[in-house]
């Protein structure tokens, strides 16, 4: 089964405060996950085999400008794969969880802000497919935005922060 719900609803945190966009966000790309996810497992364990792949995002690794309503339902997707997995690997049930970074499709055609590393639909897919039948728990790309977003969430905050920031131009 592969779970791929997702919306981004950009926010700026300090210029709106309609809690939309962040439950709207959360109904559709946690939630609408996890009500797919919970009868497919059901079925998975009566075969006692079964491959759950939950698609993400690199955003969430961490916080990120506009991300404040997308995500935190990427950080919550990681975390509930990183779970599961420990449930289901006795019942001989794999899981994965695809963390792309920006790919080139319609939807971020529409976005206003840099997109570095801008991968093509085929090469993503490509990538995807890849990860699946290697059996990998983490499949994310491309590999230098992943690693650049994971090391900086090892930093310290005061190091961080203004460091995102001049890597996004914002504030």
């Amino acid at each position: 089964a592969i779970l791929n719900a997702g919306i981004y609803l950009p926010v700026d945190a300090a210029a709106e405060f309609d809690p939309a966009p962040y439950l709207r966000s959360m109904d559709v790309n946690y939630n609408g996950t996890v009500h797919c996810l919970l009868p497919a497992i059901r079925q998975m364990l009566t075969r006692q085999s079964g491959h759950v792949v939950i698609v993400s995002s690199v955003t969430g690794y961490g916080g990120l400008p506009t991300s404040a309503a997308y995500g935190p339902t990427k950080a919550a997707l990681i975390n509930l794969a990183q779970s599961i997995k420990f449930d289901l690997d006795p019942h001989g049930i794999k899981t994965s969880i695809v963390c792309p970074g920006f790919v080139d499709t319609p939807a971020t055609e529409t976005n206003a802000f840099p997109m570095p590393f801008l991968v093509p639909t085929d090469i993503a897919a490509q990538r995807i497919v890849e990860g699946i039948a290697a059996g990998k728990f983490e499949i994310t790309f491309p590999r230098r935005f992943t690693f650049a977003l994971k090391f900086l969430n090892m930093l310290p905050y005061r190091l961080y922060f203004p460091i995102v920031r001049r890597m996004t131009g914002w504030g």
